[in-house]
C-alpha cells in the first residue's frame, strides 16, 4: 500500500521499480512505523495487527501468558517490560541503521549465495531440532517452509495466513461460547451494537478489497487489450 501510494504521488513514477531510492524508502518507512501501533490491538484485544504480532502471540501462549484486556491488571510488569524493550529496540535500530547499514550490506553482498543459503537452512534446522530434540519439529518446519514457498509462488498472502492460523483456536472457542450462550441462535452476533459494528466493519473491508481486486483486474485486462 505504501509503495503504491508513494509511486502515485512521486514526481518520477517511471523510475520506481528501476532502482529509485524513494521506492525503497517508502515501504521500509511504513514497515517500521507499523511495528509499534500493531502492538496496541495485540495487548488490548489479543488480536495481532501484523505478522510479528502473530508470532509474539504464539510466544506468549507457549509461555502460558494470556493476552487480552486483563493483562493490564494481572501482569503490569510485563507491559512495562515490553514498552522498555520497544524503546531500547528503536534506539538500537536507529543507531545500527545509521552507522552500520552500509557495512552490513557490504558484508552480506560479499558472501556467495551458495554459502549463505546453506547457512540459513542449517540454522533453521538446528533451531527447530534444539527446541525439543525432536525430528517431528524439523519435519513440521520443512513442510511449513514448502507450503510458504508455494504460497509465495502463487501470490497468496502469507501474513494473513499466519495471523488466521494463530487466531483460529481462540476464534473457534469464542464462537462456541457465543453459540452456547444464545442457545444456538446466530443472531447473537448482531443483537449487540458493538458486535454488529465490528461485523459491519469486517464485511465492509472485505467488500472494499474485493472491489479493489476487481478494478485492478479490469484495468489489467484493458491494458492487455490495448496492447
Amino acid at each position: 500500500m505504501s509503495y503504491g501510494e508513494g509511486k502515485r504521488r512521486a514526481h518520477n513514477p517511471e523510475k520506481w521499480g528501476k532502482g529509485a531510492l524513494e521506492g525503497v524508502a517508502a515501504p521500509e518507512a511504513a514497515n517500521n512505523a507499523v511495528s509499534g501501533p500493531s502492538m496496541a490491538p495485540l495487548l488490548t484485544l489479543g488480536i495481532p495487527g501484523s505478522t510479528i504480532g502473530a508470532i509474539l502471540l504464539g510466544v506468549f501462549l507457549i509461555h502460558g501468558i494470556q493476552i487480552g484486556p486483563t493483562l493490564f491488571l494481572t501482569d503490569k510488569e510485563l507491559i512495562y517490560r515490553l514498552f522498555a524493550c520497544g524503546m531500547i529496540g528503536i534506539a538500537a535500530y536507529g543507531l545500527i541503521g545509521y552507522f552500520g547499514a552500509t557495512q552490513v550490506a557490504r558484508l552480506i553482498l560479499k558472501i556467495p549465495t551458495n554459502v549463505l543459503y546453506p547457512l540459513i537452512f542449517l540454522t533453521s534446522f538446528v533451531a527447530a531440532y534444539s527446541a525439543r530434540g525432536s525430528m517431528f519439529d524439523v519435519t513440521v518446519m520443512t513442510i511449513a517452509g514448502f507450503v510458504g514457498w508455494l504460497m509465495r509462488k502463487y501470490d497468496f498472502n502469507i501474513a494473513a495466513f499466519v495471523i488466521s492460523f494463530v487466531l483460529a483456536k481462540g476464534a473457534e472457542e469464542t464462537f462456541r461460547q457465543s453459540m452456547l450462550m444464545s442457545d444456538g441462535g446466530a443472531l447473537v452476533f448482531v443483537e449487540r451494537p458493538i458486535a454488529a459494528l465490528f461485523l459491519a466493519i469486517g464485511l465492509a473491508a472485505m467488500a472494499f478489497r474485493v472491489r479493489s481486486i476487481w478494478q485492478e483486474q479490469k484495468i489489467a485486462k484493458g491494458g492487455l487489450g490495448d496492447a
